[in-house]
Protein backbone atom coordinates (compact mmCIF):
# COMPACT_ATOMS: atom_id res chain seq x y z
CA UNK A 1 0.00 0.00 0.00
CA UNK A 2 1.39 3.49 -0.92
CA UNK A 3 1.69 5.94 1.50
CA UNK A 4 0.15 9.69 0.90
CA UNK A 5 3.74 11.14 1.74
CA UNK A 6 5.05 9.44 -1.30
CA UNK A 7 2.62 11.01 -3.60
CA UNK A 8 3.79 14.52 -2.79
CA UNK A 9 3.92 16.79 -5.62
CA UNK A 10 5.21 20.65 -4.65
CA UNK A 11 4.36 23.06 -6.93
CA UNK A 12 5.81 26.12 -7.26
CA UNK A 13 3.75 29.73 -6.03
CA UNK A 14 3.85 32.59 -7.77
CA UNK A 15 4.47 36.42 -6.16
CA UNK A 16 1.27 36.95 -7.16
CA UNK A 17 -0.43 33.94 -5.44
CA UNK A 18 1.26 34.19 -2.24
CA UNK A 19 -0.19 37.67 -2.01
CA UNK A 20 -3.74 36.56 -2.46
CA UNK A 21 -3.25 33.65 -0.27
CA UNK A 22 -2.21 35.97 2.85
CA UNK A 23 1.23 33.98 2.33
CA UNK A 24 4.18 36.03 3.33
CA UNK A 25 7.95 35.07 1.55
CA UNK A 26 9.55 32.30 2.41
CA UNK A 27 11.48 33.67 5.42
CA UNK A 28 8.79 34.84 7.00
CA UNK A 29 6.37 33.25 9.89
CA UNK A 30 3.69 35.35 9.44
CA UNK A 31 1.87 32.82 6.85
CA UNK A 32 -1.79 32.85 7.82
CA UNK A 33 -2.88 36.57 7.94
CA UNK A 34 -4.56 36.56 4.42
CA UNK A 35 -6.87 34.56 5.85
CA UNK A 36 -7.46 36.13 9.48
CA UNK A 37 -11.37 36.93 9.75
CA UNK A 38 -12.07 34.20 7.44
CA UNK A 39 -13.95 30.93 7.67
CA UNK A 40 -12.80 28.33 5.79
CA UNK A 41 -15.15 24.29 5.93
CA UNK A 42 -14.13 21.57 5.04
CA UNK A 43 -15.94 18.68 4.46
CA UNK A 44 -14.74 15.18 5.71
CA UNK A 45 -16.10 11.99 4.34
CA UNK A 46 -16.23 10.40 7.50
CA UNK A 47 -14.06 9.98 10.45
CA UNK A 48 -11.72 7.30 9.46
CA UNK A 49 -8.25 7.92 10.49
CA UNK A 50 -6.73 7.75 7.34
CA UNK A 51 -9.24 10.34 5.99
CA UNK A 52 -7.16 12.68 8.75
CA UNK A 53 -4.01 12.47 6.62
CA UNK A 54 -5.43 14.67 4.28
CA UNK A 55 -5.14 17.31 6.61
CA UNK A 56 -1.40 16.78 7.45
CA UNK A 57 -0.46 19.38 5.12
CA UNK A 58 -2.86 21.86 6.37
CA UNK A 59 -1.61 21.51 9.84
CA UNK A 60 2.41 20.99 8.94
CA UNK A 61 1.35 24.78 7.24
CA UNK A 62 -0.34 26.38 10.11
CA UNK A 63 2.17 25.54 12.50
CA UNK A 64 4.77 27.29 10.64
CA UNK A 65 3.39 30.48 11.98
CA UNK A 66 4.35 32.43 14.93
CA UNK A 67 0.94 31.78 16.61
CA UNK A 68 -0.59 28.65 17.80
CA UNK A 69 -3.20 26.83 16.11
CA UNK A 70 -6.12 25.53 18.34
CA UNK A 71 -7.31 22.07 17.47
CA UNK A 72 -10.62 21.70 19.13
CA UNK A 73 -12.95 18.51 19.65
CA UNK A 74 -11.23 15.98 17.27
CA UNK A 75 -12.90 12.92 16.82
CA UNK A 76 -10.31 11.02 16.69
CA UNK A 77 -6.50 11.05 18.39
CA UNK A 78 -4.05 11.38 15.48
CA UNK A 79 -0.48 9.69 16.23
CA UNK A 80 2.00 11.40 17.84
CA UNK A 81 4.16 9.99 14.58
CA UNK A 82 1.97 11.04 11.91
CA UNK A 83 2.09 14.52 13.23
CA UNK A 84 5.90 14.75 13.43
CA UNK A 85 6.49 12.84 9.61
CA UNK A 86 4.12 15.43 8.16
CA UNK A 87 6.44 18.21 9.44
CA UNK A 88 4.16 19.62 11.97
CA UNK A 89 5.77 21.42 14.89
CA UNK A 90 3.75 19.83 17.83
CA UNK A 91 4.66 22.81 20.37
CA UNK A 92 2.19 24.87 18.39
CA UNK A 93 -0.74 23.06 19.03
CA UNK A 94 -3.43 23.71 21.57
CA UNK A 95 -5.49 21.00 21.98
CA UNK A 96 -9.16 21.59 23.36
CA UNK A 97 -12.07 20.11 24.47
CA UNK A 98 -15.41 21.18 25.78
CA UNK A 99 -16.23 20.51 29.18
CA UNK A 100 -19.62 20.85 30.94
CA UNK A 101 -21.88 23.39 29.26
CA UNK A 102 -18.64 24.85 27.27
CA UNK A 103 -19.89 23.19 23.23
CA UNK A 104 -17.50 22.71 20.94
CA UNK A 105 -19.11 25.82 19.21
CA UNK A 106 -18.37 27.84 22.24
CA UNK A 107 -14.83 27.15 22.44
CA UNK A 108 -14.13 27.93 19.44
CA UNK A 109 -16.01 31.31 19.53
CA UNK A 110 -14.03 32.01 22.34
CA UNK A 111 -10.63 30.85 21.21
CA UNK A 112 -10.87 32.51 17.88
CA UNK A 113 -11.74 35.67 20.07
CA UNK A 114 -8.66 35.89 21.95
CA UNK A 115 -6.11 36.15 19.32
CA UNK A 116 -3.84 33.88 21.04
CA UNK A 117 -4.28 30.96 17.98
CA UNK A 118 -3.99 32.59 13.90
CA UNK A 119 -6.43 29.82 13.03
CA UNK A 120 -8.49 27.60 15.25
CA UNK A 121 -9.60 24.23 13.67
CA UNK A 122 -12.97 22.55 14.63
CA UNK A 123 -15.53 20.35 14.56
CA UNK A 124 -18.70 21.55 15.76
CA UNK A 125 -21.29 19.63 13.46
CA UNK A 126 -23.97 21.26 11.38
CA UNK A 127 -24.13 25.62 12.20
CA UNK A 128 -27.09 27.72 11.05
CA UNK A 129 -26.24 31.15 9.19
CA UNK A 130 -26.58 32.70 12.86
CA UNK A 131 -23.53 30.59 14.19
CA UNK A 132 -21.22 31.35 11.38
CA UNK A 133 -21.84 34.82 11.75
CA UNK A 134 -20.68 34.63 15.23
CA UNK A 135 -17.82 32.78 14.62
CA UNK A 136 -16.85 34.73 11.68
CA UNK A 137 -17.13 37.90 14.28
CA UNK A 138 -14.76 36.47 16.78
CA UNK A 139 -12.62 35.21 13.89
CA UNK A 140 -12.43 39.25 12.66
CA UNK A 141 -12.12 40.16 16.38
CA UNK A 142 -9.60 37.84 17.44
CA UNK A 143 -7.51 37.94 13.66
CA UNK A 144 -7.70 34.12 13.39
CA UNK A 145 -8.68 31.96 10.82
CA UNK A 146 -12.02 29.16 11.58
CA UNK A 147 -11.88 25.96 10.01
CA UNK A 148 -14.41 24.11 10.70
CA UNK A 149 -14.40 20.38 9.72
CA UNK A 150 -18.00 19.15 8.85
CA UNK A 151 -19.28 15.21 7.71
CA UNK A 152 -20.31 15.18 4.76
Amino acid sequence: MMSLHSQRTAYPITAYQQQSLGTSHPGSNNLNHGMAGKITQIIMPDEDEYNFQLLMPLLAQLSRDDRWFAWIAPPLKLPKGWLLEAGIDINKIMMLQPKGDNNTLELARKALTTGTCHAVISWPGQLQNEELKLLEQAAKQGKSHAILIQPR
